[in-house]
């Protein structure tokens, strides 16, 4: 500013530059541009004024905060990128060094090293003073300055003042790095350099960084805003914008900058990428050749050898990728490794420590690098220290829920000190300096190979040799673990294998030496994608750099793999080429197990891979030995089978691995767009081989890829190679989350496009099974109604057989019948049915009709569909079935009394079926309305691929159902299940046992509650009434509860050693689904000893009864449940004690994987504490019940006061801030759910207008540790990011710009969250189901709880918004952040007057308003109602929902009573229940426990005037 104001006063008057800061001294201060910012960007008013004069004083950097010290870095770091490689490899070795300098570090100067201060600053100020002397006025080189500015220039323009200028340098730099790259000018090692410096030195170098996001919440950048703001810059030209472009690490690529596309640009900025099919032979008539980057295994193996040997190493062919920099940034912190590069890069050079190791200054971050994780597990336990520093292990959150239980168990054995900090069994761990032990080290490689490397690679420098023994189930993937002991031996480590045992390795002590040259060769399971893309394509490609006398499994994919499916391969020892066929065949079985990362790869050619067979079997190929692909980056196999899908590729799981059904036609006509994208699950694998995919559909045909930046883990350039070498054409597509795991699209309005709209809708849903459901049973059961909803609600077509056969034949069933026979009809309906099952194997839901399991060949099709597919038996009361044939006359006469049918067809119906669901309805709209609903929320349990079900929280109770019928139950079960998480169905106390009365119970207790159900059959001899002695009529009930989709179904486990028990938990696990078996054990007998000492309940029991050891109890149980469930009897107090110290301490010394929750507890009044000890689904009385299902049971209300005695539960106090809210109803609502769950907390109204009251209360009590959560209204709710008060925010909160929610994490954070958008949303769900309707969504205001409505609709799928405000310009800001559009001309505009000719569906309108109660009464409200009755076709729906709620009823809704409802049937929402639903949220949120409803209800409506 005072530049600016020397070189405009009077024409210029002197002026001398005294920098105090890194940035002025490097930048600012030097070149004589003085300037202004404007609103359309930086510096655009200015001149060019020479300093006479330029002081500086390095004293001052020591008083500068440390990040505006770094900050200064970007622009030094900057200059040596463009001009001078060895300044920037001073800068890369010497990071701690030169951070040391800053304000940050106590140390006197006597101890840092200011020369090399003093030098990189000096090498930076040289380089700019050269440059502006040459060109002043930047006509030329000087652009060279502006490397990173182009793009960072843009981002700070969004994201300041949150983000420093060198904060968005840096990201900037990176960026155009990346341009670069794209452009052929420089390879990876450039980019993973730079990456390197920049992230040593603290700097972001994405805008998805952590600091990014911490720093800059609910700002975004998107691609069409960055380049709206880069047109305006001056050094820019309308579409191309100059860029300035680096050949290598201090040089550039012209002594100026460069002119680049917009189109290179996006595709550079955006988040995914869209891949063109179209690509055919014709194309590319000559052979492709190319390199693959170095192997991420070795690349990561060869590191920890340098780094631990002794001497100089050159890693030549290093791969320069994310994992592989997390490893090399580790190793420094860790080993203290110096390193250089030559040979432009493409050499590292690493001086080891030779063994000796250091407790870093800070935790270990390893983001998502599975690799890196394991490996420098073992390394840190190698640290010896006795200073009482620790090392501590973390990742991203994918890396926390990978395992590592069975290394950290291994490690333990060997007196290694390690600490889960948050789950056991996964990152992050606490690691104690203690050294590691050697000697014999046992070990279970059954999940991951790198387990066993990790210890091989560090063992030479424990305290004695180790002996490595691998025990348990199959090692997988031994060749890694080949290719690790190679690699010892290259550094000088010789492994040898036992001679007696090929699970035994001896590793003997010693340093690595390294030796002078070592090289990595190319990565294998890269390789697969350009070779696969060959065979795919039916073109030829050769990769130079991978052979056959590679170390990796994976160098076999083309031989093993591309060749039985019909390709030309010619393999030498150091390359591969591979011509591919018009056509592949599929591979019936191959064992992957020595290649497992290259399934995906294959998954993708064997989908459209044919043998020329149809239907469901055909074309298939299957693919095992890969079950370690579950716990990789993500669960591979469950990705592929999701994803596949979305090509309209069948694929399902196998125990260990998958099959895919290869599509039958041409797969340019024939593949599907993937609708929503392809989700990659953070997994550059999933990315690439969806890739290959995409390019063999047909021409034009265009396939989104999300998450595109998550290849850069093993091949960063990749999409440059799919497009610039083979050839294929990729775009950028902007796309970015909206706070609900739905992606949303952000620029003009008018470039929205039909996949983006379909990624917003379907990504917000889980994912399903997209296999054909059959509906079978009796007539009149509502097998096509129910078809026909289950369809709408999963987007599937249906298909009614009795339709089809008069289709297909021509003339009515009862017609046909009449003149041929049943016996003629019965005959040509099965064939019916194989033939839409081999035609329509996907996407389909079929309701037969009731007699299709009267022939032999209909049971059969049915059954063998099952095996892989769902056929669900609909039952219904056999009377009300009666009653409905009576009165339809549009079928032929059965010819017999339908009871007789019914007891005749009833075994068939069970034998063809794998699932049931019992109708309960009364005949009215209403009731069946509700069936509907019950039975979507089966279909979507039943078919999503979300696993086993669990219910999460670390507090869950539920309820046990003591009546022998569940009607009598009805009235009590919303009061009674306060709190709770799921229900006990004890089916062993009902009074009837057959499959329709129990079918009719579950349907009741769904009717009436959302909560789970736990299906239980307990025996005479462990509490209950069933017969002990007859075990196949318990599994058969148990094998009910599983077909009618019970959440969890109890398996008593007596004696597991019996072949019956056996064959029959066999027999039941077969048709587990998503069932969560829970084993259970019951000792009544009071004989269970819990501690392994003695000590435990019933010592004192009979001496004719053995004792039950608990422990072992636990061990047999393990193998059965999903979790274990063990009861004992309590005779002491003492007794109580003995089961937590089972629970917290013998149990996980037992080291069983995977670890399972557990419920461990003593009946009996003294084993109370016990149950209030207890943490996961604590079974639970209430008062409203009759009885309690066992002696002790507690009410949830009881536990929550006893652990809040024994000091469990800490009492906290949650807050309302906001100004004017004396009237507020929040207390109310908390304190009334506090009190009935017998919660200790207090919620009470903090009122003040000024945002820093609600800083210091926050302050005070985070501080104290009393603080719980809070409310937030005005004016605080865009105050609370303003300030930034708070650690983090949810999605939701950064989208919406407002919190109205604060939440303490697990880690003693303050999270910001809003929960206004679920009230809106809940309340509209109550009312209707969104499925089915066109959907047209209104906003009236354009306030910030708008913005809350216009997040709630666009999650609920509504494409069609609309927003209305007096002030034009605020709702037109809406309307672009939202993707809506503007209401002009008046409100009453708001919807169509005119109906739509092309409607094909009834609209349901949703239109919230958040225009207080008092400003409505001017608003044409009769004139918008009747517009939108006009436009809407017949059996439209409307929901009005009012977020003010004062007064109760506004003058919209008392409009409501009086409009015309011809077309639309009007349903509201007050603004007080919005307050209820979200208040519900927030304290579900707060509590983890779920809100009692009612109570709170009851409370508020009582207190609201």
């Amino acid at each position: 500013m005072f530049g600016f104001v020397a070189a405009t006063f009077m024409r210029g008057i002197p002026v001398i530059q005294m920098p105090t800061t890194l940035l002025a001294m490097v930048d600012s201060s030097i070149g004589g541009k003085t300037a202004v910012d404007t609103p359309h960007g930086k510096n655009l008013v200015g001149a060019f004024h020479q300093p006479r004069h330029i002081f500086m004083d390095l004293a001052y950097l020591r008083t500068l905060p440390h990040r505006e010290y770094v900050n200064g870095m970007a622009e030094v770091i900057k200059t040596a990128a463009i001009w001078d490689e060895e300044d920037f490899a001073l800068l890369e070795n010497h990071a701690e060094e030169i951070l040391n300098l800053s304000a940050a570090n106590k140390k006197p100067e006597s101890e840092l090293n200011l020369e090399l201060l003093l030098k990189v600053v000096l090498g930076s100020i040289r380089v700019k003073a050269h440059v502006v002397t040459v060109d002043e006025k930047e006509t030329g080189l000087r652009g060279l300055l502006n490397f990173g500015h182009s793009i960072g220039h843009a981002i700070e323009a969004i994201l300041s003042p949150e983000l420093l200028h060198g904060e968005c340098v840096a990201i900037g730099m990176v960026r155009e790095a990346e341009i670069a790259r794209h452009l052929g000018y420089v390879n990876d090692v450039v980019i993973g350099r730079l990456v390197r410096c920049l992230q040593a030195y603290g700097l972001p170098v994405s805008t998805e960084d952590k600091k990014v996001l911490q720093l800059a919440p609910g700002k975004h950048c998107p691609v069409d805003k960055l380049l709206d703001i880069m047109r305006v810059d001056k050094k820019n030209q309308g579409n191309q914008k100059r860029v300035v472009m680096l050949a290598g690490i201090g040089k550039c690529h012209e002594p100026k900058a460069s002119f680049i596309e917009d189109s290179v640009i996006t595709k550079i900025l955006s988040p995914a990428v869209r891949v063109r099919g179209g690509f055919s032979a014709e194309r590319s008539t000559e052979e492709v050749r190319l390199n693959v980057p170095g192997s991420k295994s070795l690349s990561n193996r060869a590191l920890v050898l340098a780094a631990l040997g002794k001497g100089e190493c050159r890693l030549e062919g290093l791969l320069h990728s994310d994992d592989v920099q997390v490893m090399l940034d580790s190793l420094q912190k860790l080993v203290g490794i110096k390193y250089t590069w030559e040979d432009n890069g493409n050499t590292l050079i690493v001086t080891g420590g030779a063994g000796r190791l250091q407790v870093p200054s800070s935790e270990i971050y390893l983001g998502n690098a599975g690799t890196a994780a394991r490996f420098l597990t073992t390394v840190c336990c190698l640290i010896r220290s006795s200073n009482g520093e620790v090392t501590t292990v973390t990742g991203n959150a994918r890396m926390k829920q990978r395992p590592i239980g069975p290394l950290v168990d291994a490690l333990r054995s060997n007196e290694c000190n390690l600490e889960y900090l948050e789950g056991a069994g996964c990152l992050p761990l606490k690691v104690q300096p203690t050294g590691l032990k050697g000697g014999l080290i046992q070990l279970s490689a059954s999940i991951s190979s790198q387990y066993v490397s990790s210890i091989l690679l560090s063992a030479p420098y424990a305290a004695s040799p180790v002996t490595l023994e691998l025990v348990g189930d199959a090692v997988v993937s031994r060749p890694y673990i080949d290719m690790t002991i190679a690699m010892m031996k290259s550094f000088g480590i010789n492994v040898t294998v036992d001679s007696n045992n090929e699970n035994m390795y001896h590793i003997p002590k010693g340093i690595y030496k390294n030796p002078s040259t070592y090289l990595v060769e190319a990565d294998a399971s890269s390789s697969t994608y350009p070779l696969a893309f060959a065979a795919i394509t039916g073109t030829k490609v050769t990769v130079t750099n991978i052979g056959s006398n590679s170390l990796q499994g994976d160098a076999e994919f083309a031989v093993k793999v591309l060749r039985p499916m019909g390709c030309i391969v010619e393999q030498t020892e150091t390359q591969t080429t591979v011509q591919g066929p018009k056509r592949l065949k599929p591979i019936p079985s191959i064992d992957m197990e020595t290649m497992t990362d290259a399934f995906l790869t294959a998954s993708v050619l064997a989908a459209v891979a044919t043998n020329g067979e149809t239907g469901p079997e055909g074309n298939l190929t299957r693919i095992h030995g890969i079950s370690n692909q579950r716990v990789k980056e993500c669960n591979r196999i469950a990705a592929m089978v999701e994803q596949l899908a979305k090509f309209g590729v069948h694929a399902s799981e196998l125990a260990d691995g998958i099959q895919i059904s290869g599509v039958d036609g041409d797969p340019k006509e024939v593949l599907s767009s993937p609708k929503g994208g392809v989700f990659c699950y953070d997994d550059h694998r999933v990315a690439m081989s969806f890739s290959i995919l995409a390019a063999a559909r047909g021409a034009g045909q265009e396939s989104i890829i999300l998450e595109k930046k998550c290849v850069e883990k093993t091949w960063p350039a990749w999409w440059d190679a799919l497009e610039n070498l083979l050839g294929v054409t990729v775009t950028g597509v902007d796309l970015h989350d909206d706070g609900s795991n739905s992606a949303g699209y952000k620029g003009d309005q008018k470039k929205v496009v039909k996949e983006v709209s379909a990624i917003a809708q379907s990504a917000a849903k889980p994912d399903f099974d997209d296999t054909t459901v059959v509906i079978i049973g009796m007539r009149g059961a509502g097998k096509s109604h129910m078809g026909k909803s289950a369809a709408k609600a999963l987007h599937r077509t249906f298909v009614d057989m009795d339709d089809y056969f008069a289709l297909r034949i021509g003339i009515p069933i009862a017609q046909y019948v009449k003149e041929n026979s049943w016996e003629a009809f019965r005959k040509i309906e099965a064939a019916q049915l194989q033939e839409i099952l081999a035609e329509h194997p996907t996407g389909y839901v079929v309701s037969c009709g009731g007699g299709c399991i009267e022939t032999a060949e209909g049971r059969a099709t049915l059954k063998n569909w099952h095996q892989t597919g769902r056929v669900i038996h609909l039952t219904r009361d056999i009377e009300a079935i009666v009653h409905y044939l009576t009165a339809d006359k549009t079928r032929p006469a059965l010819g017999e009394d339908p009871k007789s049918i019914w007891n005749r067809r009833k075994a068939y119906y069970k034998e063809c079926s794998n699932s049931e669901f019992t109708i309960v309805a009364d005949g009215s709209n209403a009731s069946w309305k509700a069936v509907e609903r019950d039975f979507a929320k089966y279909m979507k349990f039943m078919l999503s691929t979300q696993g086993t079900f669990q219910v999460t929280g670390s507090l869950s109770f539920f309820l046990c159902l003591t009546f022998p019928d569940i009607h009598d139950a009805i009235k009590v079960l919303e009061t009674a299940s306060e709190g709770a998480d799921a229900f006990e169905l004890r089916v062993d106390l009902l009074k009837e046992w057959t499959d329709e009365f129990i079918g009719t119970q579950i349907s009741l207790i769904r009717r009436h509650s959302s909560l789970p159900i736990i299906f239980t059959v307990r025996t005479k001899s462990q509490g209950g009434r069933f017969a002990d002695d007859d075990l196949v009529g318990m599994f058969n009930l148990l094998k009910l509860g599983l077909k009618h989709q019970c959440e969890f179904v109890d398996v008593e486990v007596l004696d597991s050693k019996s072949e019956e028990f056996l064959e029959l938990y066999k027999s039941l696990a077969k048709n587990k689904g998503r069932s969560h078996f829970l084993a259970s054990f019951h000792d009544f007998s009071g004989t269970a000893i819990w501690d392994q000492v003695g000590y435990g309940s019933g010592l004192s029991g009979s001496s004719d009864s053995s004792p039950v050891m608990m422990r072992d109890k636990y061990v047999e149980l393990h193998q059965f449940g999903d979790s274990v469930k063990l009861i004992g009897k309590a005779n002491t107090l003492d007794d109580n004690f003995s089961v937590y110290r089972f629970v917290h301490q013998i149990v996980p010394s037992l080291g069983l994987q995977p670890s399972k929750p557990i419920i461990a507890m003593n009946m009996t009044t003294v084993g109370q504490v016990s149950r209030a000890l207890n943490d996961y689904m604590t079974p639970v009385t209430h008062p409203a019940l009759p009885v309690a299902a066992a002696p002790g049971q507690l009410s949830i209300k009881q536990i929550h006061e006893t652990r809040t005695l024994l000091g469990l539960i800490p009492a906290k106090k949650f807050y309302l801030f906001g100004y004017p809210i004396a009237q507020s109803m929040s207390p109310t609502l908390h304190n009334a759910g506090f009190q009935t769950l017998g919660l200790p907390h207090k919620y009470s109204i903090s009122e003040n207008p000024n945002w820093s009251h609600v800083k210091a209360m926050l302050d005070e009590g985070m501080k104290n540790g009393s603080f719980g959560g809070a409310s937030v209204t005005i004016p605080h709710k865009e105050e609370i990011i303003k300030h930034n008060l708070v650690h983090s925010l949810t999605e939701a909160a950064k989208k919406i710009g407002a919190v109205n929610t604060i939440m303490v994490d697990k880690e003693g954070k303050l999270v910001g969250d809003n929960t206004d958008w679920l009230g809106i949303r809940a309340s509209i769900l109550k009312r209707v189901s969104v499925e089915g309707y066109d959907l047209v969504g209104g906003v009236i205001g354009a306030g910030g709880t708008s913005r809350a409505a216009c997040f709630a609709l666009k999650n609920l799928g509504v494409t069609d918004l609309r927003i209305w405000n007096r002030t034009e310009s605020k709702a037109a800001s809406l309307a672009e952040e939202f993707g809506g559009k503007v209401v002009t001309g008046g409100f009453e505009n708001m919807f169509d007057k005119e109906p739509i000719a092309t409607a094909t569906k009834p609209k349901l309108f949703l239109l919230v308003s958040s225009v207080p109660g008092a400003s409505q009464n001017d608003l044409a409200i009769d004139d918008m109602f009747t517009n939108a009755n006009a436009g809407a076709p017949a059996g439209s729906m409307g929901v009005f929902v009012e977020m003010a709620y004062r007064p109760r009823q506004t003058v919209i809704i008392e409009h409501l009573g009086s409009i015309e409802r011809t077309n639309i049937s009007w349903s509201y929402v007050e603004g007080v229940e919005i307050l209820i639903e979200q208040g519900l949220e927030q304290f579900t949120r707060w509590t983890g426990r779920r809100a009692p409803r009612k109570v709170i209800e009851d409370a508020v409506y009582t207190n609201y005037k």
